[in-house]
């Protein structure tokens, strides 16, 4: 069955993880995607990550400062719906590819464009990478640790919002078209991207009451939910959730068997050293019990409560395997990879993987064809060196 987006033809100029993975969302529901990506290829796939952001695609390589790699991508640009960029502010001009000129040409087009900051921001012209991103928009202050002052996020956080904001921005400018026959310019930023997650949680870290601190640190000194991990039997952990609004039938200290222990409205009322003795000995109940019996038994008794297990683990969840969650991916360097599947599911047109990370240029040829370029064309823009043979 055709994917949702089947017809639709997305060329893809865009590096780093925002664009490609914003495509790839687009890719897997059924858009042709052609990775245009200069002679040698894609340099951010020299991060494992790439062949996920890259999968289900064609790849063709094309050096786009030459005369006769913008005549293929003109050709190219006959035939599709979306360009994705993720170049500095200016710099499809100083390509000779201006984004008003590109509209001019092809009135239905649509052009996303997804730099780390946007056009007219005082820093639109400076290099700009995800954790200067993180710096520059004050996620790092918005971080507690394990001190005070700014501390870096593992998560690349602006650039996991972009991507959500380039796959909206395609959709959202094709719908208008269907309704006002034209395409347009779409802009984000990585930038953007970091700004979508903070519209309701905006906090000043310094600046937070202790409340916050407490809910919120990630280091010593635990807060709340820290103190709610604990570990089990074969150092295997559980969470165990205190926001969740159930109402228990029977206590924790109640299921671990932990004699004499107070209510939690006189254990709140009870001097810290003696409330530290309890936990003590409360968690020493919870490394007495195997982690699945725990588990079971706190979910019996009203409980909200999940184990914690290992990033690797995740894959052999039942309810992931099931759903399709789980794909394996035959790599044409590594081999077969575990990869997470299709993360939205259309049931009526369903989406699917459409192929792994293909090399740079792995296309060439095909996708010149199509544009009706012949074997001695091929030949000739290779020898140029506009176009280049995949490499291993």
């Amino acid at each position: 069955m055709a994917g949702a987006l089947e017809g639709v033809r997305i060329l893809d100029l865009s590096w780093g993880v925002a664009g490609p993975l914003g495509v790839l969302l687009l890719a897997e529901q059924g858009a042709d995607v052609v990775k245009v990506e200069p002679p040698g290829g894609d340099p951010f796939r020299a991060y494992d990550g790439a062949r996920v952001w890259n999968r289900s695609r064609r790849s063709l390589t094309l050096d786009l400062r030459t005369d006769d790699g913008h005549a293929v991508l003109r050709r190219l640009l006959d035939t599709a719906d979306v360009l994705v960029e993720s170049f500095r502010p200016g710099v499809m001009g100083r390509l000779g590819l201006p984004v008003a000129d590109l509209l001019a040409a092809h009135p239905r087009l649509v052009v996303v464009s997804c730099p780390a900051y946007p056009d007219g921001h005082r820093w639109a012209g400076r290099p700009g990478y995800d954790a200067l991103v993180q710096a520059s928009s004050g996620q790092m202050w918005e971080q507690p640790g394990w001190r005070m002052g700014p501390v870096f996020l593992h998560m690349p956080m602006p650039s996991m919002g972009a991507c959500f904001l380039v796959a909206t921005g395609v959709l959202s400018a094709l719908l208008a078209r269907e309704r006002t026959g034209r395409g347009q310019h779409v802009e984000t930023s990585l930038f953007q991207g970091a700004l979508l997650y903070t519209t309701q949680i905006w906090q000043h870290v310094e600046r937070a009451p202790a409340q916050f601190h407490e809910l919120m640190g990630k280091s010593y000194p635990p807060g709340i939910h820290q103190q709610m991990v604990f570990e089990c039997a074969n150092r295997e952990w559980v969470h165990v959730s205190v926001m969740s609004g159930l109402t228990p039938t029977k206590s924790q200290d109640e299921i671990l068997g932990l004699d004499d222990a107070p209510d939690p409205f006189t254990f709140m009322a009870m001097p810290p050293e003696q409330r530290e003795e309890i936990n003590a000995a409360r968690r020493e109940k919870f490394k007495e019990w195997d982690r699945d019996e725990l588990v079971a038994a706190f979910q019996a008794s009203n409980h909200a409560v999940e184990a914690i297990v290992e990033p690797g683990q995740m894959f052999e969840h039942p309810q992931l395997v099931a759903n399709d969650m789980v794909a394996t991916v035959d790599d044409p360097d590594v081999g077969p990879t575990t990869q997470i599947g299709v993360p939205m599911h259309l049931l009526g047109t369903p989406g699917a993987i459409r192929g792994p990370q293909p090399r740079p240029g792995e296309h060439n040829e095909e996708i010149l064809h199509e544009l009706g370029y012949g074997p001695d064309d091929v030949a000739r823009l290779r020898a140029a060196g506009v176009v280049t043979d995949p490499v291993p």
